[in-house]
């Protein structure tokens, strides 16, 4: 790409950045061009660099500092994107009929390391969400969410109560940036009893830290029955 080319699509930036990395004209560890001289040099925007070089850092290729500048990873390697879709939705595409059911719904202090994950005050009351979905009338996924009341307004008992919260969700607070935990565990008793499992049974838990722009949005915590897979894509 010359100097004197117009690029106004972030995409053509991204690849020709990517270009630079992968070619090796760009060394891991070394600083890149700041956002200023990238956008003259490809006679562009600095919002659209800005978002070319986020999705590079997003996939791991790039690492930026607010106040040390963007440099190439020491190991640029794809991240794999992991898909979370609609939990309904899911179960709809594995084949199975879902079903819902609400366990819990109330306004109450969070755990501490509930509050601390949202960088929130000891003691701060959230919304505290338990709910038990199903396929095929078998118990499918217990699904635990601590919400921030300030970004979750409009939100009530009257859509919680027979709805999933994160089909609400994504039509009135869809998260902007996630932090993404994957384990094996073993049922505890008292999960044991809701998947109709023996105690100790292995079960896929899913822990996901959300923030809306730089607002903290919500704790996520997703356990799975016994033989659910997890598919993703590079």
């Amino acid at each position: 790409m010359t100097k004197d080319d117009a690029v106004t699509d972030w995409k053509a930036i991204r690849r020709d950045v990517l270009a630079n990395i992968q070619s090796g004209q760009w060394q891991p560890g070394s600083k890149i061009p700041r956002e200023i001289e990238l956008a003259e040099r490809y006679g562009s925007t600095r919002s659209t660099v800005g978002r070319a070089l986020r999705d590079l850092a997003d996939a791991g290729f790039l690492d930026r500092k607010r106040k040390g500048g963007t440099t190439v990873a020491a190991n640029p390697m794809r991240k794999a994107p992991l898909d979370v879709p609609i939990l309904r939705d899911a179960i709809t595409k594995a084949g199975h009929r879902p079903g819902y059911r609400l366990l819990h719904a109330k306004l109450q202090c969070a755990p501490a390391d509930i509050s601390a994950a949202l960088a929130q005050p000891p003691g701060v009351k959230l919304l505290y969400i338990r709910a038990l979905y199903f396929a095929d009338d078998r118990p499918h996924q217990l699904e635990l969410r601590w919400l921030v009341p300030e970004m979750i307004r409009g939100l009530g008992p009257d859509h919680w109560a027979t709805s999933p919260v994160d089909e609400w969700l994504l039509c009135n607070a869809p998260l902007t940036r996630a932090q993404i935990e994957i384990e094996s565990i073993a049922l505890s008793d008292a999960l044991a009893r809701l998947f109709e499992q023996p105690s100790g049974s292995p079960s896929l838990l899913i822990t996901r830290v959300s923030w809306k722009d730089a607002a903290p949005l919500g704790v996520l915590r997703l356990y799975h029955a016994p033989g659910h897979r997890l598919r993703t894509a590079i």
